[in-house]
């Protein structure tokens, strides 16, 4: 008898047996999709392999076999090498089988319900050639002469601020599609998705297909046939779009390969840089990791000889870098201005050129927490240990972690005082400023609040590029990758929102957010001008941001991590305990440390135990939170991760661990 073995996005590390659709041969169904009942639930699986029992040795077990119920895709999306590529990801990031194939074939695309004859379009393609300068000739030609090998490699291009990091890749897809291969270029934020499709469109024409979380999922499944297919050759996106079933891949290209987007949060925890690494292999690809504040990890890795680096250290046309100044918040008199003189000066005088201008801060709402004067309590959410954020329009506060929200108190409800006022800023406050300042000014706001569709990007970046707005205010969304010629100013309201969380990262995503929201700056016919609003003008993450200067900041940064024993002078993973019980979560978090404690001992795995301490939003969504950190190498991390099934938690506590987690907060 011919069973299936099929993997079931569940957090069980094993696979099922089913037996085939009466009627239908298993050839038709194993590298599909399909739907079966799991318990009381119909669920979608990945049929992985069949295989042939003995019914007279094994007929009681198979007589209890339930039958596939029905078969999702029209296509074959559970390849070999997607099988391969789910077994990796499933051991290095302590997930199962099943949960891993929910990243690489979602589960939620879906084929249309009729088949429909799309009409084909060519899109507007032009050959236009942008003069490479001697920095950009040489890193094509060397990541050039890689692909012509057809050898896996992987580059990191460090180029500052405007330097054409874009038309490097530009030129390698371009070599890539000669030799009849494919390309993934994978962006931060969505917000970029219009600029880069442009530049891509103009170039390629129908080639590129565009994948993000925007996207239907039936128009993802078309994505999905179409690059299986090998109908387009380019697919750009967002950080799933890492798995885009390319048959033939000859180039993988991450922008601002630095930024925290690139690392999934939710299980399994893949990181899209080492994903990226792993299919360059499989398929003898050429890897590009891109930015002008490469994460240490990619530079260390590249300072090592791990990776091959390519410096690109001037901007296009010999172009200045922007001049930074930083202004001191300490001794001010602000009143309720959140702007100081000397930035609404500048401001003014940008306006009265007719320039545009970016202005940074990176928190949303109008303040960020309602505070009593007289007794000085902190009006925070029900659900989680986090103070609330006001927002306007309409007035209400809203916790930005579990999205509930509530009308803004008379009193306080500690004291009853009517002395509750509204502390801090966010970008909606900005914004009312600006608007009172600059009254003949357009302004448009790119934060979390306003870019509920796809359409509000594209509006925020046309109106931009075509001077329809004076002035671009937003969050880190608006930091990175945009190339604005008509900007020759970026105000950065408070550099600190940051630089002193309690996490070993928050000094570098200081220095990262500081260099590229500047580097926006200047990068047309004017020469750039940047203000830095900070209460710690001294430190060296600011420092350095200001002077450009990354590899002192790496230097400084470097030494700080190795005193502390933190990434990437180790390895790292941390270990969530959670429950709606405040008791068994600490109960059951004191358990397990003492559990691994005395498996680090036993088995001599020379690792760090750190904790158990509660997380730094102690109380989520109304569960309590708390970690354990784990230092050392990542294969006896990984070792001690596979004694997690031996722990007995309490009922209703959730244990999960994530390897290399973005932060430790």
């Amino acid at each position: 008898m011919i069973v299936l073995e099929v993997a079931i996005p569940v957090p069980l590390n094993k696979t099922f047996y089913y037996l085939p659709i009466e009627g239908i041969t298993h050839e038709n169904i194993v590298g599909k999709r399909v739907k079966v009942q799991f318990g009381k639930k119909n669920l979608t699986a990945y049929a992985i392999s069949f295989k042939n029992i003995d019914l007279g040795a094994d007929k009681n077990n198979s007589l209890k076999l339930k039958r596939i119920i029905e078969i999702i895709d029209d296509d074959f999306f559970v390849t070999k090498e997607a099988i391969a590529l789910a077994n990796y990801i499933s051991k290095n990031y302590v997930c199962s089988l099943g949960e891993a194939f929910s990243s690489i074939v979602p589960v939620s695309i879906r084929p249309p319900k009729r088949l429909t004859k799309e009409k084909h379009h060519d899109g507007e393609m032009t050959q236009e050639k942008h003069m490479l300068n001697a920095q950009q000739s040489n890193a094509v030609s060397l990541i050039n002469k890689t692909l012509e090998k057809n050898i896996y490699a992987s580059f990191l291009l460090h180029g500052v601020t405007a330097s054409g990091k874009t038309e490097v890749y530009v030129n390698a897809i371009e070599y890539v599609l000669k030799q009849n291969r494919s390309a993934i270029m994978l962006i931060p934020e969505i917000s970029l998705t219009p600029q880069f499709m442009c530049i891509m469109t103009k170039r390629f024409g129908s080639k590129v297909g565009v994948w993000h979380s925007g996207i239907g999922n039936v128009d993802k499944y078309k994505l999905f046939s179409k690059a299986k297919k090998g109908e387009i050759k380019i697919m750009v996106g967002a950080r799933s779009a890492i798995f885009a079933p390319f048959e033939n891949l000859g180039l993988i290209v991450i922008d601002e390969e630095h930024e925290h987007t690139y690392k999934q949060e939710q299980k399994p925890s893949y990181d899209t840089r080492e994903i990226a690494k792993w299919r360059g292999n499989y398929h003898n690809a050429v890897v590009i990791l891109g930015s002008a504040t490469p994460s240490l990890e990619s530079y260390k890795d590249a300072l090592e000889s791990k990776i091959n680096l390519i410096e690109l250290n001037e901007r296009i046309d010999k172009k200045e870098l922007p001049e930074v100044e930083i202004v001191s918040l300490k001794n001010k008199i602000v009143k309720s201005s959140l702007l100081l003189s000397e930035t609404v000066a500048a401001i003014s005088e940008t306006l009265a050129k007719k320039e545009q201008i970016i202005v940074f801060l990176n928190r949303r709402g109008y303040s960020s927490s309602i505070t009593c004067r007289k007794c000085a309590n902190v009006y925070q959410c029900q659900k989680c240990s986090i103070s609330m954020v006001f927002h306007r329009n309409p007035d209400v506060l809203k916790c930005h972690y579990c999205g509930i929200t509530n009308y803004l108190p008379i009193t306080c409800s500690l004291c009853g005082s009517s002395s509750v006022t509204v502390f801090g800023t966010g970008t909606q406050k900005i914004e009312h400023e600006l608007k009172e300042l600059f009254k003949n000014a357009k302004i448009f706001r790119l934060d979390g609040d306003t870019v509920s569709s796809k359409k509000n990007y594209e509006i925020a970046y046309n109106g931009i590029k075509n001077k329809e707005y004076d002035i671009l205010l937003g969050t880190q969304m608006i930091a990175k990758g945009f190339d604005f010629p008509g900007v020759s100013l970026v105000c950065v309201v408070d550099a600190d929102t940051s630089l002193y969380l309690p996490d070993f990262k928050s000094v570098e995503k200081t220095f990262q957010l500081i260099t590229q929201v500047a580097g926006r700056s200047g990068r047309g016919d004017t020469k750039g001008r940047v203000i830095v609003q900070t209460n710690h003008p001294g430190h060296y993450a600011i420092e350095y941001a200001k002077n450009h200067d990354y590899v002192s900041f790496y230097k400084t940064e470097i030494e700080q991590r190795k005193k502390l024993f933190y990434p990437p002078c180790c390895d790292i993973a941390k270990i969530l305990i959670k429950n709606r019980n405040e008791e068994r979560t600490n109960r059951d978090s004191e358990k397990l440390f003492l559990f691994l404690e005395g498996l680090v001992k036993s088995s001599k795995l020379e690792l760090k135990l750190l904790g158990p301490s509660f997380a730094y939003i102690a109380k989520l969504n109304g569960v309590y939170r708390k970690h354990i950190i784990i230092k050392g190498n990542k294969e006896k991390i990984l070792n001690l991760a596979e004694f997690f099934k031996d722990f007995k938690q309490s009922s209703g506590t959730f244990v999960g661990i994530e390897i290399m987690p973005l932060d430790l907060i």
